[in-house]
């Protein structure tokens, strides 16, 4: 079973058990934008201030419309910081025992030299391929995403990985969405970076 999949179905796990103690929260939960809403979104952007952290890179409504979905749901439980890799995650689902959604992973360099910038990026690309020497060779460069990006399909089923580089942060996309929809996402997020 790929790592991506695995870490989706124990974040639905995950999210069963938190929802089932929090039932009323419904704050997490939106439905998509329209088809046209959708590319508006990600044409105009705003460029005010930027994400401080994964799950402020998209909200629920545009991950629901990039996934073609009613709502899409925040796991809570595992989102966040991980105060030891410094990578901060966002995983956002579809529903329950499903593994339809995207998590996005995301890196800041402590310094904006090149070297930093690499390192990072290198990071994101490595978890964007699952590590996997074969799929990084066949992974497609994007040159039209922020200042660097990949895209890699799955191996098997739909979705892929996106991992892109703006300045001193990097993103890993992992989603159960097409390829067009992944790269829009990126582009969208990028501009949040």
């Amino acid at each position: 079973m790929r790592q991506a999949t695995l870490v989706l179905v124990i974040s639905i796990i995950c999210m069963t058990a938190l929802t089932a103690c929090n039932q009323g929260s419904k704050s997490s939960q939106a439905s998509p934008a329209s088809n046209s809403e959708q590319k508006a979104a990600t044409a105009q952007a705003p460029s005010g201030p930027k994400a401080q952290n994964a799950c402020e890179l998209l909200t629920p409504v545009e991950v629901a419309g990039f996934l073609k979905v009613p709502a899409v749901k925040k796991d809570d439980l595992n989102s966040g910081k991980n105060e030891m890799t410094k990578v901060d995650f966002c995983n956002w689902y579809v529903k329950e025992g499903s593994n339809e959604g995207v998590i996005l992973s995301l890196r800041r360099a402590e310094s904006n030299d090149a070297g930093s910038q690499m390192l990072i990026f290198s990071a994101a690309k490595g978890d964007a391929v699952e590590h996997d020497a074969g799929r990084s060779e066949k992974a497609e460069s994007l040159p039209s995403v922020g200042d660097e990006a990949i895209y890699s399909p799955y191996p098997v089923g739909k979705g892929g990985n996106i991992a892109m580089r703006v300045g001193a942060s990097a993103l890993t996309i992992t989603g159960s969405a097409s390829k067009d929809d992944l790269i829009a996402m990126a582009r969208l997020a990028a501009r949040r970076m």
